[in-house]
């Protein structure tokens, strides 16, 4: 049996159940009005992809009068366009280089095909992502509702903790205050604090999809994220960060985790964990192609003014 699903259900479960419990621990007051908790859980723009809205931020927009600011208007539609630009453009461009690598039109797997594969996808999914994010708070702030930012320049991460403190915002949060914490966080014994992370990490994976793929993609990040919280109970502190050797430490920590997330997209891409293993196995082959130098200029064009825009917004501190 074939089961069709709504579109969006991930989304506006995830904002009923955060609704639920956060009214069972009396967090929150319940919703006066069915029309005030409708209108929360089906706003439009976040209803297909996100960010996921906490109650005790859109509930109580919701339910006060709203008015028309000529700068909000304006602020809404730069970032419908800055959106655009970041699916249209640099996702859909990324997409014919990913789609082409894991496809096998570049050949057979090998350290190129896997660099072009899972560099294009790793700028692929984020345009799309972000993209989708900024658009629907665009379309928010235009008719005066206000959704928290989703991504925050993930790939200029100096760890995996940090990495998910900046990608998909909304739902690292989500995941953290109802999963994590429902099943012990930091409240138990060292071994379980590591227990914890991974369960809550393969949990997040399969939110994108039941399939075997996401699951090893999330279990990846929580084993990640484990390791790197027991390495750092032994390893002291590097230099001052705006230290010279402190400076240097950060972008080869930032290189280091930008690749270790690469890598674990080729599982996300991937159609199946075969596929998976069989393109990274490639990473021992080398060979060379001509349009591989075109396919590397293909994707520099594209990736390389996302890469500059996100250094500008981490320098300013702004959007």
């Amino acid at each position: 049996m074939r089961i069709l699903l709504p579109p969006g259900i991930s989304f506006y479960t995830f904002q009923a159940v955060a609704y639920i419990v956060d009214v069972y621990h009396d967090r929150l007051p319940p919703a006066e009005s069915l029309a005030d908790y409708a209108l929360f859980i089906s706003l439009f723009p976040h209803l297909i992809a996100g960010p996921i809205q906490r109650p005790f931020h859109l509930l109580p927009q919701v339910q006060k009068a709203r008015r028309f600011e000529n700068e909000r208007f304006f602020g809404g539609l730069m970032l419908i366009l800055t959106g655009l630009f970041r699916k249209c453009v640099i996702a859909d461009n990324c997409a014919l280089l990913a789609n082409a690598a894991f496809g096998g039109q570049f050949g057979p797997p090998s350290l190129l095909v896997l660099a072009i594969g899972v560099y294009a996808f790793a700028w692929q999914i984020y345009g799309d992502f972000s993209g989708y994010s900024d658009i629907a708070r665009g379309s928010a702030q235009l008719m005066g509702f206000h959704f928290m930012v989703n991504f925050r320049q993930p790939y200029l991460s100096a760890s995996l903790q940090e990495f998910w403190r900046r990608w998909h915002i909304s739902l690292s949060e989500w995941l953290r205050d109802y999963v994590y914490f429902s099943i012990g966080g930091l409240r138990k014994r060292e071994l379980n604090k590591y227990r914890n992370v991974v369960l809550t990490m393969l949990i997040g994976g399969l939110w994108h999809g039941a399939n075997w793929t996401f699951a090893i993609w999330g279990g990846l990040h929580g084993m990640g994220l484990a390791v790197e919280r027991f390495l750092s109970t032994l390893i002291p502190r590097f230099p001052a960060p705006n230290s010279r050797c402190g400076i240097a430490w950060k972008w080869i920590s930032r290189i280091a985790v930008f690749h270790l997330v690469c890598l674990s997209w080729a599982f996300f891409r991937a159609k199946s964990v075969a596929d998976a293993w069989r393109f990274l196995g490639g990473v021992t082959t080398f060979a060379w192609r001509p349009e591989y130098l075109v396919a590397l200029k293909y994707l520099g064009l594209f990736s390389l003014p996302m890469l500059w825009i996100d250094l500008m917004l981490e320098r300013r501190q702004e959007e």
